[in-house]
């Protein structure tokens, strides 16, 4: 079961794609995000950041902070 991620930097779209899990270093620690979550915004701190899909293997991005917002299964994540 998938959902929708959109990684955006200050240099243009990182990554957009469905994924099955993304796991985000939150400001009071990591959080894992399936599809159907709960609507949240959060602040990140630096860590990484972990994409888990069926169809890719995981990717890691190693991040210094930014801002999350997960709304009805899309993934928005703003990084520094």
């Amino acid at each position: 079961m998938s959902f929708e991620i959109e990684i955006i930097s200050q240099k243009g779209v990182e990554f957009n794609g469905d994924v099955d899990s993304v796991t985000l270093p939150g400001k009071d620690g990591y959080i894992t995000i399936l599809k159907n979550h709960a609507s949240l915004v959060t602040t990140l701190k630096s860590g990484k950041l972990i994409t888990r899909s069926s169809k890719e293997k995981e990717k890691t991005i190693e991040i210094t902070g930014g801002f999350s917002e997960i709304k009805n299964n899309k993934l928005i994540v703003l990084i520094d």
